[in-house]
């Protein structure tokens, strides 16, 4: 009898530990009253519940409190990056003994050619020569291989290109529409040229001004942000862990703040569009599976999810 109790609490245990582990309602909600806004751009936080947070529970929320984001480790130092693999591979070689978190539609600025990151990748501590897939964000350069040095993320429509369509000749062509939509003049094709054009930066330091990770009130328990512009939802973005978002934070905040700048509108989606749109996402991991599928993307590790992405569902 003690056997039988033994092993139906293990199961027990298990079956709570997973489903603790979920990125579902069951673990997570949206703030609505937490929104925020600023001229065509309104963000709302995700937070979770205290099960989530429990290092009992969620295992990935100590492996993640210790990673470095990809623009701390660039800054310091940290990271050598080698091109010599063509347009769509670079090595990684992490010289830090902490885990560095490259993310999907990170851009890194120099070498060959300006890139960006094709997909989510964990270097390990010391881990020598990574090959990380990325695709080419500055078609008209190949060559003055200079060092590389961070930029940000891409705009929400180019991390969806990579993300969606997995495809050079689609990002490219992304990156003349966004230019010339934005009044960016570059002679290589460079997406990071939207740092030269003096009042596309105004506009989006007036954005980062209205939106640093304090107006959103405590932080403590957000793992992501949903955000919108117009009449409809541009995506979101949910971490595993209130410490990995807060340090990814000042990265994901360009895709939003670049988006509701090179194509947003005046605010008009209704309360009731982005609750569909969260209800779609958040109700349960059948539905989750599906919307993804359609309109995002997933990064996990050992079958346990570490981060979601998901876009515009038009």
């Amino acid at each position: 009898m003690t056997r039988f109790y033994t092993l139906f609490f293990l199961l027990f245990s298990i079956l709570v530990n997973t489903a603790s582990a979920q990125f579902t309602y069951q673990n997570l909600y949206v703030d609505y009253q937490g929104a925020r806004e600023y001229r065509q751009l309104r963000i709302i936080p995700i937070r979770a519940k205290s099960g989530f947070l429990d290092s009992n529970m969620n295992n990935n929320i100590n492996r993640f409190n210790s990673t470095i984001t990809l623009q701390d480790a660039m800054d310091r130092d940290l990271i050598d990056i080698t091109d010599r693999e063509g347009v769509n591979t670079l090595r990684f070689t992490n010289n830090s003994n902490q885990p560095v978190y490259l993310m999907s539609g990170e851009i890194v600025q120099g070498g060959r050619q300006d890139r960006i990151i094709a997909r989510d990748v964990i270097l390990e501590p010391n881990a020598r020569n990574v090959r990380v897939p990325v695709y080419c964000v500055e078609e008209g350069r190949w060559g003055n291989n200079s060092k590389y040095k961070y930029y940000h993320e891409g705009s929400m429509h180019l991390r969806k290109k990579v993300d969606r369509d997995q495809s050079q000749s689609a990002v490219w062509k992304e990156i003349e529409e966004e230019n010339r939509n934005d009044g960016v003049r570059t002679g290589t094709k460079a997406y990071t040229a939207h740092a030269n054009n003096r009042q596309y930066v105004q506009q989006e330091n007036d954005y980062l001004q209205n939106f640093p990770i304090s107006t959103f009130g405590d932080v403590s328990n957000i793992v992501g942000i949903v955000a919108m512009t117009g009449d409809m939802v541009m995506g979101c973005d949910i971490f595993v862990s209130p410490d990995l978002f807060q340090r990814e934070y000042n990265t994901i905040i360009y895709s939003y703040i670049d988006e509701a700048v090179s194509f947003g509108l005046p605010l008009t989606i209704s309360d009731q569009q982005v609750r569909t749109y969260m209800d779609n996402l958040l109700s349960n991991e059948a539905t989750q599976r599906r919307f993804i599928q359609r309109f995002g993307k997933v990064f996990e590790e050992n079958g346990r999810i570490i981060h979601i992405t998901t876009y515009d569902n038009r």
